[in-house]
């Protein structure tokens, strides 16, 4: 009797190994809020940025008259949510090709608005690409250092800052793990989307889970340990840094969050007030671990509209 065929064994989207995968998914996701697998499978929304350094309020008028449906994010004058049927069309106008506008989710902006970066600023990006977020910070800081360790990342990145006329950022190509070695106490603010499993892009409907698994998590989960000492070790004493990523896990999130309070005595988690409903406070046990209340203040905002799902945490380090 033949061998049997090893092909049976690999996680096709139809074998049993994807499907209990997909289980596990939704268990967990089920386990820190209901409310999360509904919404992931809709995406009625999306987000659109002025970029101030190319233009104003005056593109909104604009692209009204030529029919999209903009609509004001209270509380963000330079931001707008548009219906998802209109994404491709934007992008065939002058204000897109001209990068006036820049498509970005309202919780990604958000997330950078909570550093608060003030004119005198040096803020340091640390996992930088695709730049959305530094080029925020440039519109209002003093100058901006943005790291990105891969190289095409990197130089897609370098390409978009030219194109937004963004003339205050530095980059950077280097493994931000290592930073602060060479900058330690350097920065008055730190951002820090960390690399993540991005849990919040998955689309349930269209074999989102292929990469997805808990061994992943854990890999990200170490790395972003390691990234979250060096972006406070470059921060200065009394500056404020923002921990971010579009994923749901604990393990990526307050674990993270738990690791640097355990690690560094002189970082104090700050309660941020966040001007929406869709969001929830940290969780402080998952999976038999316990996190310390603290990380209670930390920000996981969920899914809904143009919202995508993201967690965030602030991070203030003492004198």
């Amino acid at each position: 009797m033949g061998k049997k065929s090893r092909k049976s064994k690999k996680d096709s989207p139809l074998s049993p190994q994807s499907i209990s995968k997909g289980e596990i998914f939704r268990e967990r996701i089920e386990k820190i809020n209901p409310n999360i697998l509904p919404e992931l499978k809709k995406r009625p929304e999306f987000g659109v940025r002025i970029n101030r350094h190319l233009a104003d309020l005056e593109v909104v008028e604009e692209l009204k008259r030529e029919g999209f449906d903009l609509r004001p994010v209270q509380w963000y004058p330079y931001l707008f949510t548009l219906p998802m049927e209109q994404r491709r069309e934007i992008l065939n106008t002058s204000a897109y090709t001209g990068n006036k506008i820049y498509i970005q989710s309202p919780s990604s902006v958000l997330s950078a608005l909570s550093l608060n970066p003030q004119p005198t600023d040096w803020v340091l990006d640390l996992a930088a690409a695709p730049g959305g977020k530094s080029l925020i910070f440039s519109e209002v800081a003093e100058k901006v250092s943005a790291v990105e360790p891969d190289k095409k990342r990197f130089f897609r990145m370098k390409r978009n800052f030219k194109e937004h006329k963004a003339k205050n950022i530095q980059t950077y190509n280097k493994d931000g793990r290592f930073i602060y070695k060479s900058c330690p106490g350097w920065f008055d603010k730190v951002f820090l989307d960390a690399p993540c499993s991005s849990e919040a892009h998955i689309d349930l409907e269209k074999e989102g889970l292929t990469w997805w698994n808990l061994r992943r998590i854990k890999r990200f989960s170490q790395l972003q340990k390691e990234l979250i000492l060096s972006a406070f070790r470059s921060l200065k004493p009394g500056g404020t840094m923002v921990y971010a990523t579009c994923t749901f896990a604990p393990e990526e999130n307050e674990e993270v969050i738990a690791h640097l309070l355990e690690r560094e005595p002189s970082a104090r988690l700050v309660e941020v007030e966040v001007p929406i409903s869709n969001k929830m406070e940290g969780i402080t046990q998952w999976e038999g671990k316990n996190y310390p209340d603290e990380v209670k203040k930390c920000c996981r905002i969920l899914p809904s509209g143009a919202y995508t799902g993201f967690f965030f945490a602030k991070i203030e380090k003492e004198k």
